[in-house]
């Protein structure tokens, strides 16, 4: 090929990938989630959605969430704020009044981007500082977290979808699809092992 007509090829892809960068639409919504303690909060979730080729094929373009996401609360006059790249599905309140988050430690293959090593059962758990916004996780979850409902929303809004206010049974009605064929989703699976951790096993 042409060097000019190369260089020139190279230039439009450039320019039609910052055009597309550039056509990220951001969706928020609010979940009312109710807590392990018996109350219940009302909780705002970001995701930024950008055009990305499909997994199995690059040309197919299409709005598809990116990995990080926000969650953003109060718990007892404080602001908590999780910005991160895990899929979280449950916020839970310790016994020593403190929330926590967990998310399945393979899901979006967090447990590799992050060396998160395999643990009986496969799920993360997130501690906040003092401030409130940053997070760090331990080894493995705390054995209170067992058995816990998920009581976030797993399918999150599209761009298109113009519900951005969900009460609890919403939210549970909107899970229930998914969570049929995946009932380490839908609670805290004491004996959950993933996938990935099966075939290390």
């Amino acid at each position: 090929m042409n060097p000019l007509k190369k260089l020139l090829r190279i230039l439009l892809l450039m320019i039609a990938a910052t055009q597309l960068a550039a056509c990220s639409k951001t969706v928020q919504w609010e979940e009312e989630v109710p807590l392990n303690t018996g109350e219940a909060i009302w909780v705002k979730r970001t995701v930024v959605y950008s055009p990305q080729g499909g997994a199995g094929n690059p040309f197919d373009i299409a709005y598809r969430p990116e990995r990080g996401q926000t969650i953003e609360f109060k718990w007892h006059g404080s602001d908590y704020v999780y910005a991160g790249d895990a899929g979280i599905m449950l916020l839970a309140i310790s016994p020593q009044s403190q929330p926590v988050l967990v998310a399945q430690a393979e899901a979006g293959a967090w447990e590799s981007i992050h060396n998160y090593r395999c643990t009986i059962p496969f799920y993360v758990q997130f501690v906040p500082d003092s401030t409130g916004q940053r997070w760090t996780w331990p080894p493995q979850i705390d054995t209170w977290l067992f058995n816990l409902e998920t009581n976030l929303l797993l399918a999150i809004p599209t761009p298109d979808q113009p519900k951005r206010r969900f009460t609890a049974v919403e939210r549970r009605a909107a899970n229930l699809p998914g969570l049929v064929q995946s009932p380490e989703r839908m609670k805290i699976d004491p004996a959950y092992t993933g996938d990935l951790c099966k075939q290390k096993g």
